[in-house]
């Protein structure tokens, strides 16, 4: 879940996605900078690795053209076909998602720079389903939002005092418009598996990532009583699923992993 608190008072809630155990949303805080409308995507450096440089490497170049990927090599556009990627650092190379509607950030990205690479965005809209699930944890690490767009009306008539309408604006004609933030609010990314609401209630909920049970053996040297967190979801043609594990070499496609690719 997203809250957007003022004041010590939540004045907004979202739904959001995060990542499988397999890629986990990281628990950290940094401040946002900036909100990008229609952004471009750039595959970050787990998708390089697991998902782009295997098939390459197998000739399968159909990747890029059905992910609609533009590659460039110091800025240059490179055909990937003429590249031979056993020899070279697909780090130096840069694989793009023009803004559109299978881009799969969709229409905003909320920067808050991190070194983890982690953002909050947008997602395409078969994705949407996936909200309506009590376990939303789906893909790589980003957290997805079920409503971006009303939270960068808020965000925007905070910081700058702008009517919904300017925003909207962007949201429909922007092409990677990027407004940077003037008072920069603080994004803590949390991991709880039990809280205390306003009532004083307590909630509990499911060790998705499995860290009560490594805190409990390094605390107590023992995880009996703490649940083992289920395993990395398997992929099935046509499903929703979540971006197989780092570790576990699985999926031919960057689709079935990132909303139509990652993040």
């Amino acid at each position: 879940m997203l809250y957007l608190v003022k004041d010590g008072k939540t004045i907004f809630t979202d739904k959001t996605l995060v990542g499988t155990i397999g890629y986990a949303t990281p628990v950290f805080s940094a401040d946002m900078k900036t909100i990008v409308f229609n952004p471009d995507w750039v595959a970050p450096p787990s998708v390089l690795e697991d998902k782009l440089l295997p098939a390459l490497r197998r000739k399968h170049y159909n990747i890029v053209k059905s992910n609609k990927l533009q590659v460039s090599y110091q800025g240059k556009a490179v055909d990937p076909s003429k590249v031979d990627w056993n020899r070279v650092n697909i780090h130096n190379f840069t694989f793009t998602q023009k803004t559109g509607p299978t881009n799969v950030l969709g229409k905003a990205k909320f920067l808050y720079p991190n070194k983890h690479i982690v953002y909050m965005h947008d997602t395409l809209p078969y994705r949407r389903k996936v909200f309506k699930e009590k376990v939303r944890a789906i893909g790589y690490g980003c957290v997805r939002m079920e409503d971006p767009q009303r939270f960068a009306e808020l965000l925007l008539a905070e910081d700058k005092e702008w009517p919904a309408s300017k925003v909207k604006d962007l949201w429909d004609k922007g092409v990677n418009s990027a407004v940077t933030l003037d008072t920069p609010p603080p994004v803590h990314t949390t991991y709880f598996t039990a809280v205390v609401d306003e009532e004083g209630e307590v909630a509990t909920f499911g060790d998705l990532y499995g860290l009560d049970r490594k805190m409990a053996s390094a605390l107590f040297g023992d995880t009996e009583g703490f649940p083992v967190p289920p395993p990395e979801p398997k992929q099935s043609q046509g499903s929703v699923a979540s971006a197989p594990s780092r570790h576990s070499g699985g999926g031919s496609g960057i689709a079935s992993s990132l909303g139509f690719i990652d993040d």
